[in-house]
């Protein structure tokens, strides 16, 4: 009986404020991440073509709050012959041992007004890497169960081992390569 009863008390007092994060359903129609940089003095530019992200976001409670993005690595496409021909390579996102790049929120704080800093953990080719980022999400999206926002994030490649054999000068593609997330999501 005391087993049940300490159950209950712990369940009642996870859900008597009401405030807890809240999952978000991501429109993968309108959302993409988009990477950049450059190659031989030109810019080049390419998308991920498949990616799933788990949201679950309460402003009035962060600690609960998380993001978890799973990319396929495999999907990257720049639509250059060349460039989709290195990146799967073993020297470049190495596909065949690592086909996914998993980022996991560890902190998501309030920053001011309607933005706030996430940071988290990014692994590619078994490189975990501590990344941050703002992003802006307004109060009346919100309160009307949406997200929609967009950020950027630099990522040094070769803290990644991302051609980091042929390349670790980084006198052909640059050593900081752009990511841009677009994510419109609503609370399921």
């Amino acid at each position: 009986m005391i087993k049940y009863a300490g159950l209950a008390f712990l369940l009642s007092a996870a859900f008597a404020g009401g405030a807890y994060a809240q999952p978000y359903e991501v429109d993968s129609q309108k959302s993409s991440i988009t990477f950049s940089g450059v190659h031989a003095g030109n810019g080049f530019s390419g998308v991920f073509k498949t990616w799933q992200a788990e949201v679950d976001f309460d402003p009035e409670d962060l600690a609960g709050s998380t993001i978890r993005t799973t990319i396929q690595t495999t999907t990257a496409h720049t639509g250059n012959k060349m460039y989709d021909g290195t990146l799967p390579t073993p020297d470049w996102f190495d596909v065949k041992n690592h086909p996914e790049a998993i980022f996991e929120s560890q902190t998501i704080a309030h920053k001011e007004g309607d933005v706030y800093t996430v940071d988290g953990i990014l692994t590619i080719r078994e490189q975990a890497v501590p990344v941050s980022f703002d992003v802006l999400l307004p109060e009346d999206d919100l309160a009307k169960g949406q997200i929609e926002t967009a950020f950027s994030i630099e990522l040094d490649r070769l803290a990644f081992d991302i051609g980091k054999k042929s390349d670790a000068a980084a006198e052909w593609v640059s050593q900081n390569i752009g990511l841009e997330v677009k994510l419109h999501a609503s609370r399921k």
